[in-house]
């Protein structure tokens, strides 16, 4: 189950770490992942693995609110409390981790294309159950469209750049040109960074980097909350997107996320500059394909056999209740 933290208000951290935030590792007292996990970047599928891998010694850490941010103070309070926690998931923290020294975080930030994200967020909305979050039943009542406009009319925070204010800002304002700069240098320092277009390579380079420290530590993962339906190519969504917004708002969702757009370049740049230091890349990588598919071939089994059971249980229930 989530931890939830009562006091999120967010604070700013000190991101001058000099060489204690040079994404490596480091003899700590004691080590913690910490997966930023942005909304429909692959953060499911992430922290899924995660979880697989340390079970009661992972957590997953949010705010009381949906829009609420964790502060670092909170986080080394939940640290402090969690001896066991070695590996940490949250929608609600924002990087830079806080430097300590008892603690060395290990962060990991997945970025998608802008446009893309804003595409599977409504298609997310549009399927999810109604929460607090208001956006759940306005995506059900608007096309695409009219629900882009009243985001931009009214939560342009979401719609502009998004990606760049949670790494700079904590989600606190629209990015101007030096939050940007910001952003790329956060990123830069971060330990394992990758855009969701090359999902397999980030997550590879986080086996290799993080293994000195987590022998056991194993990647491998089953495509979690994925749009039913959607083209396998990113262009091919993206032409798709366009065409459902018209060339308009299309441009206009275009220069609102120029900031993002070079932010995910940049992490995409680094993530393979990164993969290719790793020795052997196409052995590993065929190796870590197969574990995915072997996952998922068992995982569709399991849900298989559990429909099944399911379905059995019913007929069992209506054949007792015929006798």
């Amino acid at each position: 189950m989530p931890e939830t933290l009562g006091n999120p208000l967010a604070t700013d951290v000190d991101s001058s770490r000099g060489g204690e935030r040079n994404g490596g590792l480091m003899a700590r007292a004691r080590n913690i992942i910490l997966h930023y996990h942005i909304f429909k970047n692959a953060g499911s599928t992430f922290s899924m693995a995660l979880e697989r891998n340390f079970g009661q010694s992972f957590g997953q850490l949010h705010a009381p609110r949906h829009d609420e941010r964790i502060s670092a103070d909170a986080l080394l309070d939940f640290v402090r409390v969690r001896p066991d926690i070695v590996a940490i998931s949250s929608h609600h923290l924002s990087p830079p981790a806080p430097a300590t020294d008892s603690v060395q975080f290990h962060e990991v930030l997945l970025l998608r294309d802008p446009l893309d994200r804003i595409r599977s967020m409504y298609d997310f909305y549009r399927r999810a159950a109604i929460t607090d979050d208001p956006l759940t039943l306005e995506a059900k009542c608007v096309a695409l469209p009219e629900f882009l406009e009243y985001l931009i009319e009214t939560r342009q925070n979401l719609v502009s750049n998004a990606q760049t204010n949670v790494v700079a800002n904590a989600g606190a304002k629209i990015p101007e040109n030096c939050d940007l700069n910001r952003a790329l240098a956060i990123l830069r320092a971060t330990a394992v960074v990758g855009v969701v277009e090359n999902f397999d390579f980030c997550v590879l380079q986080a086996e290799h980097s993080l293994r000195p420290l987590f022998p056991e530590l194993d990647l491998s993962y089953v495509r979690e909350n994925v749009t039913p339906f959607r083209a396998k190519e990113l262009q091919s969504r993206l032409d798709r997107f366009r065409q459902a917004c018209g060339e308009k708002l299309y441009t206009k969702l275009v220069e609102l996320n120029r900031f993002d757009m070079e932010l995910v370049a940049a992490a995409g740049a680094e993530s393979l500059r990164r993969w290719r230091d790793i020795s052997r890349q196409p052995m590993r990588l065929r190796n870590f394909r197969r574990r995915v598919h072997q996952r998922t071939i068992i995982r569709s089994v399991t849900d298989q056999f559990r429909r099944l059971q399911r379905v059995g249980k019913r007929a069992a229930g209506l054949l007792s209740h015929q006798d």
